[in-house]
């Protein structure tokens, strides 16, 4: 029996701040228009802003927003998307204070309501051998 525990990894680097106690998602912002982007953009996605490098900063978002859509994925995606053991989850899409909208898992999928209010946090997707891989995900707060 192989009690040594697994190292905690995202899933994919820079995407959302790990390890951490209060989870957040990692952005840009254009400092210059104010336009926020995830993921981060090397330079700004308006198309009426200049694209120059100097002018992107990277931050990180607000830990709470406001749920603004979701549904429940009844269904297992195909690969390259993996979530083992599989299960039915909630996916919803998130509007952030900076004035961005996310999607990404939800924890739960009861009492769910559009305008509730969610943190970031982070959840597995599946583990191997030595790893457990890490995305964020949107944890409802009552």
């Amino acid at each position: 029996m192989n009690t040594k525990e697994k190292n905690k990894v995202p899933l994919i680097e820079d995407m959302f701040k790990w390890p951490s106690d209060e989870p957040r998602i990692i952005a840009s912002r254009c400092k210059k228009c104010g336009t926020v982007s995830f993921p981060k953009l090397t330079f700004c996605q308006n198309p009426s802003c200049e694209k120059k490098r100097e002018n992107i900063e990277v931050i990180e978002l607000s830990n709470k927003g406001k749920l603004y859509s979701y549904t429940v994925q009844r269904y297992k995606p195909p690969e390259p998307f993996r979530y083992e053991p599989y299960k039915p989850y909630g996916i919803g899409m998130v509007d952030f204070p900076e004035g961005i909208r996310i999607w990404g898992m939800i924890t739960r999928m009861d009492n769910l309501k559009i305008g509730m209010n969610v943190k970031t946090t982070a959840g597995k997707l599946y583990e191997d051998e030595e790893n457990e891989y890490l995305t964020w995900m949107w944890e409802p707060v009552d």
